[in-house]
């Protein structure tokens, strides 16, 4: 059985923007196409992979292991084809990658610059965490980085900051919830940025903490806390998440963003740079007002 990898792509997509129309505007298909994708893979895999959540989608637990194993395999995928056509720059692809955290907020305004930008060079984007994208950097398979750890990556650019908010779902989103001690958190597995983040501002806040739900994936992380079972810190609300108020998740409010490219991408990314601080910006001053309304 082969899988069409236009189908896959899709799907990830949906994963990651949390919606077909996101994923739609990210990756230039309309809405119905990216609709069919999934269900031809859904159809191919042998059972659904998503399932609607008020307005927006939830990921299966089906879904869940897809994502894992058909992240691999893109990544298996768009390698080989970086290296293959990396000694013609005009057929090879660039290769955006970017921690979770920009992807709602300010990713599909970002692709549709940088798509401007690269000309007839197709674009592609890896989802991952800092460390696995640094790496990825190094070896070659990445043009461009967006990440929240620059680490030891010369030439590291800052870009700005994200809001970051804590949230809560299911029984823990009701009015007057007492949130019991030790206060359940879900969380990224380790290592994570965002995770140390939030531990470490609970731990200052004289609140004990236990990890009650972890998963590599931001869909993940989201589906624990709809569920009720913990508080999460992130970059942007969902479908039945509601943002908590208030000591303790009175901070972090915001992480710095890195960008983080290739010596020989100067180019494409002279610009680039300025609009991805000035989404950034704009999200996060948007993100303020509406709090202090």
């Amino acid at each position: 059985m082969d899988l069409d990898l236009a189908h896959v792509r899709s799907f990830l997509a949906v994963v990651d923007f949390g919606g077909v129309g996101r994923a739609a505007e990210a990756l230039h298909l309309s809405q119905p196409a990216v609709s069919g994708h999934v269900r031809r893979l859904e159809t191919r895999l042998g059972g659904p992979l998503l399932e609607r959540a008020g307005r927006g989608v939830a990921v299966t637990p089906r879904g869940e292991v897809a994502a894992r194993e058909l992240r691999d395999l893109l990544a298996v995928h768009d390698r080989a084809l970086t290296r293959l056509t990396r000694e013609d720059p005009g057929r090879a692809p660039f290769v955006l990658g970017t921690v979770e955290h920009v992807v709602d907020p300010v990713l599909p305004d970002l692709l549709a610059e940088l798509r401007a930008r690269t000309g007839d060079r197709p674009v592609q984007l890896r989802v991952d965490r800092s460390g696995p994208l640094r790496r990825r950097l190094l070896d070659g398979e990445l043009d461009a980085a967006i990440v929240m750890d620059p680490g030891e990556v010369d030439g590291a650019v800052e870009l700005g900051t994200v809001p970051l908010a804590w949230y809560a779902g299911g029984a823990l989103a009701r009015p007057g919830a007492v949130f019991p001690d030790p206060l359940p958190v879900v969380a990224y597995d380790p290592p994570c940025t965002m995770r140390d983040l939030g531990l470490e501002h609970l731990r200052r806040a004289g609140r004990r903490t236990e990890i009650t739900a972890e998963s590599p994936h931001l869909s993940g992380v989201r589906s624990a806390v709809r569920a009720g079972l913990g508080v999460a810190l992130l970059s942007g609300a969902a479908e039945g998440l509601v943002p908590l108020t208030g000591a303790p998740f009175d901070g972090p409010d915001a992480t710095r963003l890195w960008l983080v490219a290739r010596e020989d991408t100067a180019a494409v990314l002279d610009g680039f740079r300025r609009a991805v601080w000035r989404r950034t910006a704009a999200v996060t001053r948007a993100r303020r007002a509406s709090a202090a309304a």
